[in-house]
């Protein structure tokens, strides 16, 4: 029966996937199935990619809308960041998790098969991940665990977590030895993710090529290689399939700025809660949300965001709030939720060189992020183009997928391959891993957008929008 192991390294650009810097990853790739058109979401935050992931459905369906966002029942006075687990459970209001989809964990258990989950990442981004592990006795570590029975079990095992740092080689290295030396032997998952923070710390605080960078890189690559040499040495290796993946690309960020002073300046009365001397409540991002205490200060908003050089075009949860044309209607990226901001600012980026010579550059909004860091949550090209490969079991071997493919289609495609059912998902099994008639290249499609701006996408066999860059027309 087949196993899985997927292992996601977190905001890795599909382009610096080489035999030179990743080694174990491009060797992987190389006698697996590549799919050369995998997609993130929008917006491409880490914690919107982990649910649209886990629960194989878009941010309109599971209803986690942003990393940092405004609910007003919940904080009216702040915003919510879902890095931390405190503000995940107040969004869930009491229930088990804010989302409104069920997680891969929650599908496998009732068919008797178990999830295990190792991060490296945020801990609320492992909450989202693996929210049911406590009502189902799985297993869930992450390396900001300091307290509980899977913290105890992992520190009795093999030590004390290393602190955080940058680049976060250390922490990295552990989870691979959490995975490897402990919980694939001893728990034995059906499926197992391991999630990698880098090469996204190092991305944010260096560049996408600065010397430690590249080294938090070959780390991740060489816990991938300890996780590859594991599966070759089993029994049943043949069994045991492994899914790699990034959640989202990176742009390097040039012309910070903040909205919320730029929206200040212009005589709005923005903050980051809804105080009475607050009009206008901002999230800072790559594609930063703006929440209106009266939605008749959609169009002045709009027409200031329309004299930006910087600002690209305008979505909104409800378009109607604003004339005909001037918004993006959310849905048509799948991303309207209850939950979404009323309006989302994109910024102009550009395909020009970095300072590293690597394409993509784009203003942000980022108050802890410096200037020439790597950034997403965007539309840009490689804020979207993310990494997947797919090796062992069933999947073919030495192939090029060529399919449209996003977040949300590699659970199905997991629990195809152990049989089970996908109905309620928005994603589906990418068939094209397996049999090559089943790879089916997708329509290319140009969106003319508000603002002299074009959104390109696919659209599949099933006739599913990918987005995959937002350009000057």
């Amino acid at each position: 029966m087949t196993r899985v192991i997927m292992v996601a390294l977190d905001g890795l650009r599909p382009d610096m996937v080489d035999a030179t810097l990743t080694p174990h990853l491009a060797a992987l790739a190389a006698v697996g199935t590549r799919f050369a058109n995998a997609r993130s979401v929008f917006p491409s935050e880490t914690r919107v990619a982990t649910p649209s992931l886990i629960t194989g459905c878009r941010p309109g369906g599971h209803g986690m809308v942003a990393n940092t966002l405004f609910d007003a029942a919940v904080a009216p006075d702040r915003l919510l960041r879902t890095k931390l687990v405190e503000d995940v459970l107040a969004m869930a209001a009491g229930a088990e998790s804010p989302l409104q989809r069920p997680s891969l964990a929650e599908r496998m258990a009732p068919h008797g098969m178990r999830f295990a989950l190792v991060s490296a990442g945020t801990a609320g981004a492992a909450r989202l991940l693996h929210p049911a592990a406590e009502r189902l006795g799985a297993f869930r570590w992450n390396v900001e665990d300091t307290q509980g029975a899977t913290a105890e079990e992992v520190r009795a095992a093999l030590g004390a977590t290393p602190e955080a740092a940058v680049p976060n080689i250390p922490r990295v290295d552990f989870a691979g030895r959490v995975l490897v030396d402990h919980v694939l032997p001893r728990h034995r998952p059906d499926v197992a993710l391991l999630w990698l923070s880098e090469p996204d710390v190092s991305f944010h605080w260096g560049g996408l090529r600065a010397e430690h960078t590249l080294r938090a890189l070959r780390a991740a690559d060489a816990v991938l290689g300890r996780i590859v040499a594991w599966r070759d040495a089993q029994p049943d290796a043949a069994e045991i399939a492994i899914v790699v993946l990034s959640d989202h690309g990176h742009v390097t960020g040039r012309g910070k700025r903040s909205l919320r002073t730029e929206l200040q300046q212009a005589g709005f009365r923005a903050g980051t809660g809804m105080a009475a001397d607050v009009d206008v409540v901002v999230a800072p991002a790559a594609a930063p949300g703006i929440w209106l205490r009266d939605p008749s200060l959609a169009p002045q908003v709009a027409d200031f965001l329309a004299t930006q050089p910087w600002a690209g075009p305008l979505l909104a949860r409800d378009p109607a709030i604003l004339p005909p044309g001037r918004a993006v209607p959310l849905a048509l990226l799948g991303s309207a939720h209850a939950r979404s901001a009323d309006l989302v600012a994109t910024f102009a980026g550009d395909e020009g060189p970095d300072a590293w010579g690597r394409p993509g550059t784009a203003p942000f909004d980022a108050p802890d992020v410096p200037e020439g860091g790597g950034m997403h949550g965007g539309l840009h090209r490689a804020e979207l183009a993310t990494v997947l490969v797919m090796q062992g079991g069933p999947f073919r071997s030495g192939a090029v997928a060529r399919q449209a493919a996003d977040l949300t289609d590699i659970v199905p495609t997991v629990l195809h391959v152990l049989g089970l059912a996908v109905e309620g998902m928005e994603g589906r099994p990418l068939r094209g891993a397996i049999d090559a008639a089943a790879d089916i290249l997708p329509a290319e499609e140009l969106h003319a957008l508000p603002g002299g701006f074009v959104l390109e996408a696919m659209r599949s066999e099933a006739g599913r929008l990918y987005p995959t860059a937002l350009r000057r027309a």
